[in-house]
């Protein structure tokens, strides 16, 4: 299986006949057509709110910059006539006006911004679920290995579960969301209290009922957190670790260029030369301040340094597990290591979705 977003679900043909030759006798408990249905709906009702969210938010800041960019050139227009100074005036006025309605006040934005996380609340929720009744319920997995009646009634079971799932988690999504954001304690969001009973049976079908999580769960999660801190990715996909120290190059850059143009004028001062006391010259300086200010809201914004952050600490608490489940000699170690995961990736969860609903484009 590539890596890919959404392997560990079996998305496509190609994950789940990969799956289906490498754990054969659990494959069942793998597949779930009906939950990846549901996933799919809120994970492409996300992505497309996400692209809309951050457009509007990165337009928002677009009219702020430039705004003040036209506020700062006043004197390089003053003689180009009153129906330009006007014309510009007005353009200037409306872009901090827009600026403000979109990112303040939340019009074409906010909206977007909570759809996008509630929808990825419900996708990771399903995630954690699956995963979650894959633990609580090793042993009748691997009992149905042996037995294809007793995976009929895990199924059967399952389903039930899942239906439960939609009335009682899905069906009050929007309310679930805001009451995780508010929450000061969230709890360690397992669906199933206590503690799972360990599987039992034939080595060979032990190792692949864990073999079948560690692929798709440890290796997935640890390959998804690569894929984030990964430095060749595109610029413009969702690679926060490129994008922090893009962002923090350029704002380098226009700090340079602030104190470079500072220097001229300062020097043009001294020395009594006409040429480095252009208003060009002047405009400059606040033209690079302004936009080092856009560069640092975006950065807020997209969240870049903190994601990153977030990936490294997750990696590192995942790495950490998953040396505890390879070094795991019983069952029962191994299915704690599982439940440790699990509760660390719901964590993980609640902080993106905390820092993402407070970041603003505001400038």
């Amino acid at each position: 299986m590539v890596q890919q977003f959404n392997t560990d679900l079996l998305a496509e043909d190609g994950d789940r006949a990969t799956a289906r030759k490498a754990f054969p006798r659990i494959f069942f408990a793998l597949d779930n057509p009906a939950l990846r249905q549901i996933f799919s709906g809120h994970d492409g009702r996300a992505n497309v709110s996400k692209t809309r969210s951050r457009t509007w938010g990165v337009f928002a800041v677009f009219l702020a910059t430039l705004a003040l960019l036209l506020a700062a050139s006043s004197d390089l227009y003053e003689n180009s006539g009153e129906t330009a100074i006007r014309a510009i005036a007005v353009v200037g006025a409306l872009s901090g006006i827009g600026s403000v309605v979109i990112a303040v006040m939340g019009v074409m934005y906010r909206k977007r911004k909570i759809r996008w996380l509630t929808d990825r609340l419900a996708t990771e929720r399903l995630r954690q679920f699956h995963f979650q009744q894959y633990i609580a319920h090793a042993a009748e997995i691997v009992a149905g290995g042996a037995d294809p009646a007793r995976a009929a009634s895990y199924l059967e079971r399952r389903e039930i579960g899942l239906e439960k799932l939609k009335a009682d988690f899905l069906s009050r999504l929007d309310a679930e969301f805001q009451a995780l954001i508010e929450a000061d304690d969230f709890g360690d969001g397992f669906f199933f209290p206590g503690k799972p009973p360990p599987p039992a049976g034939e080595a060979s079908l032990l190792e692949e009922y864990f073999s079948a999580y560690e692929t798709l769960r440890f290796r997935r999660q640890i390959d998804y957190c690569n894929l984030l801190l990964s430095e060749k990715r595109s610029l413009f996909a969702n690679a926060p670790a490129r994008q922090a120290k893009f962002f923090a190059a350029l704002a380098m850059l226009l700090v340079l260029s602030i104190l470079l143009f500072d220097a001229v004028v300062f020097v043009g001062a001294i020395a009594d030369q006409a040429w480095f006391k252009q208003p060009l010259v002047q405009a400059a300086g606040l033209w690079a301040a302004f936009l080092a200010l856009a560069v640092r809201t975006l950065e807020e914004g997209f969240q870049v340094e903190g994601e990153t952050a977030r990936m490294r600490h997750y990696r590192q608490a995942i790495n950490r597990i998953y040396l505890r489940f390879k070094n795991a000699t019983e069952p029962e170690g191994k299915i704690e290591a599982m439940v440790e995961l699990e509760k660390t990736a719901y964590d993980e969860m609640v902080t993106f979705l905390k820092s993402h609903h407070e970041a603003e484009f505001v400038m």
